[in-house]
């Protein structure tokens, strides 16, 4: 019951500091990478967590790790996205009227419809490598048709050009020394 407890919380940003908090004692062990594929497609199937963040708070952990972290959270986000993709293609319409009937009603939308019916991979690869969120690019090709593989295969792409640019960046962030200043070296530096 505990750990159903605090799955549930992690929607909430409490609970995902909460989780990659208690991470930081095994950023040197083999199995935490995969870690980043788990909490990636969690973050992807709650749909109201961006992996960003969580990407970012991982890769923090262990900046010397963090080409492997962004492979396994690309992998992660992927199947998950996919995954959603998938199942939402046998609950269809349905789900999307009662969970977002705002959505249909935007013109953003109809562009997106438009988008997806003509150029379904390439849009959903663009969608996924920038900073917007996927999830209703997800949902139209779910109601638009488009096959699993297919959109594994654009959210692979998409996100491991944007998770590799968060993953060097964050990484490059935190490993860059600290300088340490006491107050005779600033006093020394200001009076010069």
């Amino acid at each position: 019951m505990r750990f159903v407890a605090r799955a549930l919380e992690f929607g909430h940003n409490s609970g995902i500091r909460r989780w990659i908090g208690e991470l930081f004692p095994f950023a040197d062990r083999w199995w935490f990478p995969p870690i980043a594929a788990i909490l990636s497609a969690a973050a992807t199937l709650s749909l109201t967590v961006p992996v960003g963040p969580v990407l970012i708070a991982v890769v923090a952990l262990n900046p010397r790790r963090w080409r492997a972290v962004v492979l396994w959270a690309v992998l992660g986000s992927a199947v998950a996205g996919a995954l959603f993709t998938h199942l939402l293609g046998h609950f269809g319409m349905a789900w999307m009227d009662r969970q977002l009937p705002q959505l249909a009603s935007s013109k953003h939308w109809h562009l997106l419809v438009e988008w997806t019916a003509n150029y379904g991979f390439l849009t959903l690869a663009a969608i996924a490598a920038t900073p917007f969120a996927q999830t209703p690019a997800l949902i139209l090709g779910a109601v638009l048709g488009m096959r699993w593989p297919s959109v594994f295969g654009a959210l692979l792409i998409g996100k491991a050009l944007k998770y590799a640019v968060i993953g060097a960046a964050t990484a490059r962030a935190t490993r860059a020394p600290i300088v340490s200043l006491d107050a005779d070296q600033v006093r020394a530096h200001v009076d010069a």
